[in-house]
């Protein structure tokens, strides 16, 4: 089975098709040292080496392919307020202080992504007109209203609309609710994370791309970061390399799931059929149980998420069945033309909460967004800096846990694609009731 950092799969053709290049950078040669070595060059990795560069510390990335060749650079490019749990399940599971500060800083974590755009003047077409979150079931509608109280009850912008509004707002009449949350917004990830690595540059960070880390070793009170042309010498390390992590570290890749996403965009569409479609320009995703994610650029062309293949490059993603979904969803469009696709893999954590380890003094790990990375991952570089410089350290977001390898994870694949079995049924079921519903009211 290919592991993560040896798949071959490009970077989204889609995304670079309107990115601006990636700042240049040169493979790691000879011998360095640095106080802060980042490994891994995506959202968790830049944003670390900024904050850390803004501090005054000196600090070197070291990338394996590009900036940004992970995750960061083939996600679905929205920026959502919330955890993969509700706001229940987080208090319950950090307790009530650590709960409320995760779920008050995840709130603001749109607010914090567009701040550094505007502040560094990062060029990756952001739009902060919302996030559209559309009931595909009752249990999903009464969830979505109890998060809509939650945060309105907190003066946030989020609305819970009925029937009539959400058909108007997703240009659809398949579901019967759904909450507008107006925090949200979208960006083209690989130019946002393109546009932290140049802002790091600026600020004094060294990024080297296309060097690959073999090893990580101490070397008296220093550690020792290898790759194929060089070494460097670091007081401190931070492993941002999420789902590419692959051996960097024992037991680092055993505490997460990788799996593997996959999007489309289509041709553009025409002008009078764009407009009937998210005709606010929020993009949309619904309660169902797998990918949900609908998009509509500028440009006219439709992007979507797909189900596919969990955890191997082979095979091919479930187009027939995305295409029945847009059929459903949006009749006038007719048959799509996808002239863009691309996939990644997303790390999953077991418990589906972003991690913080401390894996040795002076060595830390930052990991396992399972799906909400642009905003989380950005977040998480802000706090391994702070970490490191020990400044600012009062209202820190993420808890420090420790490394709990799953040595169950290769028999988690076959139990996890079981249950997304599952899922696919379940949410089949859903979408019938949809049908039958809209037929019913029609």
């Amino acid at each position: 089975m290919v592991q993560p950092i040896e798949d071959p799969s490009p970077v989204s053709p889609f995304y670079r098709s309107y990115a601006p290049p990636a700042p240049p950078t040169e493979p790691l040669a000879g011998e360095g040292k640095t106080e802060v070595a980042v490994i891994g060059a995506g959202f968790t990795g830049v944003s670390t080496a900024l904050h850390l560069a803004e501090a005054g510390v000196a600090v070197t990335v070291i990338e394996a392919k590009e900036i940004g060749a992970g995750a960061s650079s083939r996600n679905f490019g929205q920026i959502v307020p919330y955890l993969k749990h509700d706001q229940d399940a987080v208090l319950a599971h950090f307790g009530p202080e650590p709960g409320e500060r995760l779920i008050a800083a995840t709130g603001e974590g749109p607010g914090f992504v567009f701040r550094l755009i505007e502040r560094h003047g990062i060029a990756c077409s952001a739009v902060r007109k919302g996030l559209i979150f559309a009931a595909h079931a009752p249990a999903g509608e009464a969830a979505l209203r109890r998060r809509t109280e939650f945060w309105q009850k907190r003066g946030q912008p989020v609305e819970m609309y009925g029937v009539r509004e959400t058909a108007a707002l997703i240009g659809s009449d398949f579901y019967a609710a759904a909450s507008l949350d107006r925090r949200g917004g979208t960006i083209n990830p690989l130019a946002y994370v393109r546009g932290l690595a140049a802002a790091a540059i600026a600020a004094g960070a060294v990024v080297h791309s296309e060097s690959r880390v073999w090893l990580i070793e101490r070397a008296g009170k220093a550690w020792r970061v290898m790759t194929d042309g060089g070494t460097l010498l670091a007081d401190s390390v931070v492993i941002a390399t999420n789902a590419y992590t692959g051996k960097l570290w024992p037991g680092l890749d055993d505490s997460i799931i990788p799996m593997r996403s996959y999007q489309f965009a289509s041709k553009p569409l025409g002008p009078n059929v764009r407009k009937t479609i998210l005709p606010q320009g929020q993009p949309m995703i619904d309660t169902r149980r797998l990918f949900s994610g609908v998009r509509l650029h500028p440009d006219g062309r439709l992007q979507a998420s797909c189900d596919g293949p969990a955890f191997t490059i082979e095979g091919r993603p479930n187009i027939v069945k995305l295409a029945r979904r847009m059929a459903r969803l949006f009749p006038q469009l007719g048959p799509i033309e996808w002239e863009y696709r691309w996939s990644g893999w997303v790390a999953m954590t077991y418990d589906q909460y972003p991690h913080l380890h401390e894996l040795a003094p002076g060595l830390w790990a930052g990991l396992g967004y399972s799906g909400r990375g642009i905003a989380l991952a950005t977040m998480m570089g802000h706090d391994i800096a702070r970490r490191i410089t020990g400044t600012g350290t009062a209202d820190l977001v993420f808890p420090v846990t420790p490394l709990e390898p799953r040595r169950m994870t290769r028999l988690a694949r076959p139990l996890v694609g079981s249950l997304m079995a599952w899922y696919r049924l379940r949410d089949a079921l859903d979408d019938r009731r949809n049908v039958r519903r809209r037929a019913k009211s029609g």
